[in-house]
């Protein structure tokens, strides 16, 4: 179990006060968690605050708020709904959704998320938020610039497969972030990817093993809670041997209950048993258990499976209800109240701004009718109100020191941590013709994938072009390129010309599941068929990012700064590797995709989807 310990009898004598006083609106507000994008107080940001009572924010300060986050190329505002008599909006922030955010070191964060809490506990209810945000690693970092030190994903740590390593990041990464004010990670991720074709969750994934799965999901779990940040298993009941995103659609897994109790439901398990308090659902059908709805509308999941035979009794979180998974059939305002309904304890919103009024209203429509009975509005806001209380937020939130943020992020344990566990997790894949190491004094062309803005930090420590800064390191004679993340038509032309000139070319062939353009598979197979000596670095053990093509390939499971730059290392041979790291999937009868299906991306912005 981990250290978050409470006296119950006081806790629920508190809270069965704060809720004796609340007014409906407040209740309502409570089960909703909006997006804080950005680092700017704007009108929109603090009116979701106090206009719509939030209960809490998933932070996003890559990006500059906006209300036109558009999902499928449509606002989720719901056309058809009626406004109550009693209807209101609130302000919106009308900026681009592109537009760059400000890189923002740990202590000024900080101070943001000081204030935000001060808002909310001036409130005439004092509850204070729960801030959410997603530090999964690799290519699900929420926060990335000022130097705020990027770890290894799920699969980098069950590749060096050292628990108590596991249970140290988990602790350290919560430490760092508890001392900013954030109070809540949505992760682990529990999903094991049995699924090597798998889309949406890849290296997110501890392995394809569920007994491996547990044993890290629980060292995770006790790591995080240690240093009082709230653990989230996701994504319920597990959503490992899906074929689909669900950002895009709604999947329906057939598996049968022996399965997933054998499998999928196993991690899960093993973050309850150890203590995990809250548990985010994932948006597919699994109709051997309920044939009709997805887990996040689904009573027979929510409430009968995981509430009571799994015994979970603490915070149920949807995944953000605004994915196509969800939106393509119910609109928002009616799945928000089906959700809660169902068992949901609160509903996560993210691309959603413009929705936001319509869904509190959704909610409150729903008590007043009776579609969702008070009693289990009541029994949502006490789940999150004792979460609330066990992590001591009514004393603490607000109050949390900038300096101590900022020196611990930067101290040497935590960056020498960061570099030591990244260094173990490199793998050499491939390495036919003794390709590696490197040879310096041959002249090497370095292509190097731009990484979608939201994923850099805009800083000396994370930038875009961290690889070919590295490689500058062990050789001088080098032609240095970029690519989209997929390389255009045009890019690669322009690559196929210049590598003529070299000797060997080094690529990157990162690939992220929000980048819906691909990633460098074809400019790999391109180089080669023309004769070229090729040497791929990816973060992906599987096929996408290996390819059938390249001479030598290094995983490194992170397309982070200092997974990056070790990777630079051991392709010349300075850093040492661990022998005991492995890869922790099966990855036996892969093959790419035949290259005919493979396109050259689209010149324009990149495809994401920031759900």
């Amino acid at each position: 179990m981990s250290k978050i310990k409470t006296n119950t009898k006081a806790r629920d004598a508190f809270v069965s006060k704060i809720l004796a006083k609340m007014s409906l609106e407040e209740k309502v507000g409570q089960l909703l968690t909006f997006t804080w994008r950005g680092t700017l107080l704007t009108p929109s940001g603090v009116e979701q605050i106090t206009k719509l009572h939030c209960g809490g924010l998933c932070l996003e300060p890559y990006a500059l708020e906006t209300c036109k986050n558009l999902y499928w190329g449509n606002s989720q505002v719901d056309k058809t709904f009626k406004k109550p008599k009693d209807y209101f909006d609130i302000a919106h922030t009308y900026f681009a959704g592109r537009s760059f955010g400000l890189s923002i070191t740990p202590g000024e964060y900080t101070e943001k998320l000081n204030q935000l809490q001060k808002i909310a506990m001036a409130r005439p209810s004092g509850i204070p938020l729960h801030m959410t945000i997603d530090m999964e690693g690799d290519f699900k970092n929420d926060y990335t610039s000022g130097g705020i030190r990027q770890f290894l994903p799920p699969m980098g740590m069950a590749a060096i497969g050292d628990l108590k390593l596991t249970y140290q990041v988990a602790n350290t990464l919560a430490k760092i972030c508890s001392n900013i004010g954030v109070t809540q990670f949505y992760h682990p991720v529990c999903d094991c990817n049995t699924n090597p074709k798998n889309p949406e969750i890849g290296v997110r994934s501890f392995s394809d093993d569920p007994e491996v799965c547990a044993a890290h999901v629980a060292a995770t779990v006790k790591g995080y809670q240690d240093a009082n940040i709230a653990a989230t298993g996701k994504h319920y009941p597990g959503r490992g041997s899906s074929g689909t995103d669900a950002h895009d659609v709604l999947e329906i897994l057939n598996l049968s209950k022996q399965r997933m109790k054998d499998v999928d439901l196993v991690p899960f398990k093993s973050a309850i048993d150890a203590g995990c308090m809250a548990i985010m659902t994932g948006h597919s059908v699994y109709p051997s258990y309920d044939k009709n709805y997805p887990t996040t509308l689904s009573k027979i999941l929510l409430t009968d499976l995981l509430k009571g035979e799994l015994g979970f009794d603490g915070v149920i979180v949807s995944d953000a209800i605004g994915m196509a998974a969800i939106l393509k059939k119910w609109p928002l305002p009616k799945a928000c109240a089906m959700a809660i309904a169902a068992g949901c304890d609160t509903i996560l919103l993210k691309a959603d701004d413009e929705s936001r009024a319509q869904c509190f209203f959704g909610i409150k429509r729903a008590v007043e009718t009776g579609e969702l009975a008070e009693e289990r509005l009541n029994d949502a806001v006490t789940r999150l109100l004792r979460m609330k209380y066990d992590q001591g937020l009514f004393k603490t939130a607000g109050r949390n020191d900038p300096k101590k943020a900022q020196d611990y992020n930067f101290s040497k344990s935590v960056v020498d941590l960061c570099w030591d566990t990244s260094r173990k997790a490199q793998i050499i894949v491939r390495n036919n013709n003794k390709m590696l190491p490197l040879n310096k004094n041959k002249k090497i062309m370095v292509v190097e994938q731009r990484i979608p803005y939201e994923f850099v930090g805009k800083d000396t420590y994370n930038h875009t072009h961290v690889f070919c800064e590295e490689m500058y390191k062990y050789a001088q004679d080098l032609i240095l390129v970029d690519t989209g993340f997929a390389a255009t038509a045009e890019e690669i032309k322009e690559c196929l010309t210049l590598a003529k000139q070299a000797d060997v070319v080094v690529m990157t062939n990162y690939y992220a599941r929000i980048v819906k353009t691909g990633n460098n598979q074809l400019l790999a197979h391109k180089l080669k068929a023309a004769g070229h000596k090729v040497v791929i670095v990816t973060n992906y053990p599987y096929i996408q990012g290996t390819t059938d093509d390249a001479d030598a390939v290094v995983c490194n499971f992170s397309g982070t700064p200092d997974s990056i730059r070790i990777s630079a290392g051991v392709l010349f041979g300075k850093i040492k590797l661990s022998t005991s790291t492995k890869i922790p999937v099966k990855l036996e009868g892969q093959k790419a995709a035949p290259v005919k299906k493979l396109k050259a991306a689209k010149a324009g912005p990149i495809g994401l989807s920031f759900c």
